[in-house]
């Protein structure tokens, strides 16, 4: 299964290739969806592209290689919303017109297909701005200048103009294609499924649904009968399950640290690691155990008392037992109180967003996650030199302190600042 993954992940990389490839000397016009992917209209297929004919999808299916070679040979002269079509489009169609639930499977490679098209995408545009920025010397600077005055255009400028617009259609129609696919209500969002849109979106640029997408995933009805009409049951949306994970938590607030959205910041935040669910699901995963062990350590250490007693003769077992008991149990107490409270009050990770005096010990350790998110913002907001923190001025800047401070933490503690120990 995983070597089928991976050379169908070749397949598709290779077909983009060649589409950007052939696509410089000249694409067509391509008319795209007419809204952003992230708002709730149906898309139109049947409108946008042609329906597929049968030599696109033959009844039986071919082996990797063939399908590799055939989409090479291809590939010339087509343009890359062409190749959305045959490997996406199909395959997206399926899943929304289907009156059954989709198999998870079918829906998880979809949405891998439309993650390649996005990566390879975002790596041609983060070429092209590699290879503009190294061109880009005063000399250049001028001619374009003059020719921009002169309303020249040469067939190189023209070529590329064409071959963004193609391009910018095909990330428009990708982000469309996923999040119909993502909101469908037959679709059952697994981890594996939203860590994969959050990638596509974030791929291109596009994360300004992903709150939405997070508030939906812990309160999406879940299907339950695969027959028509399907029936749904109510989540339970504080459920440890539903948690969003730390790792696409941190992927969506990158994206939207790109975009410079720091609405979209509060957002992601808000609906990731300050859910109930998440931190039901750190208490579970991080306190429970050791919790049940402080609950559980009387029992085992006046057992192990009892059994101690037995080796002395100078005191009555009994009494032996009693101060064997306080004995450990003030051993185990101390040493565990000060664990705690050096893991609680720890700020070596701290960089400019630090806690208010006061707060709980409890709330600091079950809310670090989201101090270590705003912390994020805070550095990508804020000048990067260490010299010049605490000269941000501005509406943006006034609006995230006083947002940092409604939730009990501090941005830029004077105490902990260069030179002011």
């Amino acid at each position: 299964m995983q070597c089928h993954v991976l050379s169908r992940g070749h397949a598709i990389r290779s077909l983009i290739g060649s589409a950007l490839s052939n696509g410089r000397g000249g694409i067509p016009h391509v008319r795209a969806p007419a809204r952003c992917g992230c708002l709730k209209k149906p898309i139109c297929f049947n409108s946008t592209f042609p329906a597929r004919s049968h030599q696109d999808d033959p009844g039986r299916p071919k082996s990797s290689g063939a399908a590799i070679q055939e989409n090479r040979a291809e590939s010339t002269g087509q343009e890359l919303p062409a190749l959305l079509e045959r490997e996406v489009l199909g395959k997206a169609r399926s899943i929304l017109q289907s009156s059954t639930i989709p198999d998870t499977s079918a829906v998880e490679r979809t949405l891998q297909a439309c993650e390649e098209f996005s990566r390879v995408l975002a790596e041609e545009a983060q070429s092209i701005d590699q290879g503009s920025a190294v061109e880009r010397t005063p000399a250049s600077k001028l001619l374009s200048l003059e020719e921009s005055q002169l309303g020249l255009k040469s067939q190189d400028q023209k070529a590329s103009l064409l071959t963004e617009n193609a391009k910018s259609a095909a990330a428009r129609l990708i982000s469309s294609i996923a999040y119909k696919i993502i909101t469908d209500p037959k679709v059952y969002i697994t981890p594996k499924l939203l860590l994969m849109y959050v990638n596509v979106q974030s791929l291109l640029r596009r994360p300004r649904s992903l709150p939405e997408i997070f508030d939906l995933y812990a309160s999406k009805p879940v299907p339950k009968s695969n027959r028509s009409p399907i029936k749904y049951s109510a989540p339970n949306r504080n459920k440890p399950s539903a948690h969003i994970p730390l790792q696409i938590a941190n992927t969506a607030l990158t994206a939207a640290i790109k975009i410079k959205d720091l609405s979209l910041c509060f957002d992601v935040i808000n609906y990731s690691v300050c859910a109930r669910a998440f931190r039901i699901s750190k208490f579970f995963r991080k306190a429970f155990v050791p919790i049940s062990g402080a609950v559980l350590a009387p029992f085992a250490i006046y057992k192990l008392a009892s059994e101690l007693s037995a080796y002395q003769s100078t005191m009555d077992s009994k009494m032996a037992t009693q101060m064997l008991f306080a004995g450990i149990m003030a051993y185990v107490g101390f040493t565990a109180t000060i664990g705690v409270v050096a893991v609680t009050t720890a700020n070596d990770q701290m960089d400019r967003v630090t806690w208010a005096t006061g707060t709980p010990l409890r709330e600091r350790w079950m809310r670090e996650e989201e101090r270590m998110l705003i912390d994020r913002v805070a550095g990508a907001w804020g000048f990067q030199q260490r010299s010049r923190r605490g000269e941000e001025e501005g509406p943006e800047w006034e609006a995230l302190r006083e947002w940092i401070g409604m939730r009990g933490m501090v941005l830029d503690k004077t105490e902990l600042m260069d030179g002011m120990e």
